[in-house]
């Protein structure tokens, strides 16, 4: 009886457990991919962000009619107007915070961009107290210090430091925010599958993304562009690469962001941050300084702290609502969280 169900419990926990490690694990890896290969196209003959993103939307709704038309998933309508206004603000957002991501690469590296990218987790925080309805305690606003702080020792340590480059990466952190409430209000709230949110995502990506890709980047350069990469057989095995690491990235962001919410997914973002900014060192053979190191190390320190604070606040809300102990400390964190 109370073990056998306190076995399958278990069981459950451990399943929930590793299916989240591998669920991250694709995060990391397909991101150091995505990332990679954006730095090699925007600096040689493909700088296109704009027509990029296009390409990442473009192959993603594919995988997701090909998975749909091999009865992978099931196709689920957009239900009201709301809805439909929700998705498209996330597809916008997601556009947007691409374009600016993509764009950057032209002006700081990898390691620069991915340590600034540690303030996202500050933005989530503000705007879901909009868009969620959510506030955070003091306590979960204290660790973010380090998380913020180690990014900004990083930035300082940068050999070489770019304004624009920097002021893209701060305001794709801003909408990337605005995209990570999004995803948890639609996929936690109104229960659509990640799968079929990418896929809407994608269809009201592409209905804008194109057009102001021909206005912007100019249909004669994307054709030249394109004509370059098809002969070049390095570029366009890296142009494949990227479009299916964006796939995967964005696949995987969903899942994620379902897993464990919006704002601890941009805290373990941080995590994925360094470890990319890392091993984009030996991969690109950028310059770093002892100051970039220490501001990677007190990143990962913060993120680790944020994620033990989290923790402990959860499972006092579990407790304090299912009324199994805690009963004191739980009652007295929802009346703080009220």
């Amino acid at each position: 009886g109370a073990g056998a169900g306190a076995g399958a419990s278990k069981g459950s926990t451990k399943a929930r457990t590793l299916w989240g490690v591998l669920v991250v694990s694709l995060w990391f890896g397909s991101t150091l991919v995505l990332i990679s290969m954006n730095k090699v196209l925007m600096g040689e003959h493909f700088r296109l962000p704009i027509f990029l993103t296009f390409l990442h939307m473009v192959v993603s709704y594919v995988f997701c009619e090909f998975s749909a038309e091999m009865g992978w998933i099931q196709r689920i309508a957009i239900r009201s107007r709301a809805e439909a206004g929700k998705v498209f603000l996330l597809s916008q957002s997601l556009a947007l915070c691409v374009v600016l991501s993509v764009a950057s690469f032209r002006y700081v590296e990898v390691s620069l961009e991915q340590a600034l990218s540690a303030s996202t987790p500050v933005f989530t925080a503000l705007l879901g107290m909009v868009i969620l309805g959510r506030r955070e305690r003091t306590r979960v606003w204290l660790t973010f210090l380090p998380v913020v702080g180690g990014a900004m020792v990083t930035a300082g340590g940068e050999p070489s430091l770019h304004v624009l480059g920097v002021t893209l990466v701060f305001a794709s952190n801003i909408v990337r925010a605005t995209k990570s409430c999004m995803q948890e209000l639609l996929l936690g709230r109104d229960a659509m599958d990640s799968l079929n949110l990418l896929r809407w995502m994608s269809v009201f990506s592409m209905i804008t993304l194109i057009p102001l890709s021909l206005a912007f980047e100019g249909p004669t350069v994307i054709y030249q562009r394109l004509i370059y990469v098809y002969h070049d057989e390095r570029l366009l095995l890296a142009l494949v690469a990227n479009c299916c690491g964006a796939f995967m990235t964005n696949l995987t962001q969903f899942m994620v962001t379902e897993y464990v919410g919006a704002l601890s997914m941009q805290v373990l973002g941080n995590v994925k941050n360094v470890f990319t900014a890392v091993l984009s060192v030996f991969i690109f053979h950028n310059q770093v300084t002892a100051q970039g190191i220490l501001g990677y190390v007190i990143t990962i320190g913060g993120g680790l702290i944020y994620h033990r604070e989290k923790s402990r606040q959860d499972a006092l809300k579990a407790a304090a609502m299912s009324g199994d102990g805690g009963d004191v400390e739980g009652s007295r964190l929802l009346r703080d969280k009220a």
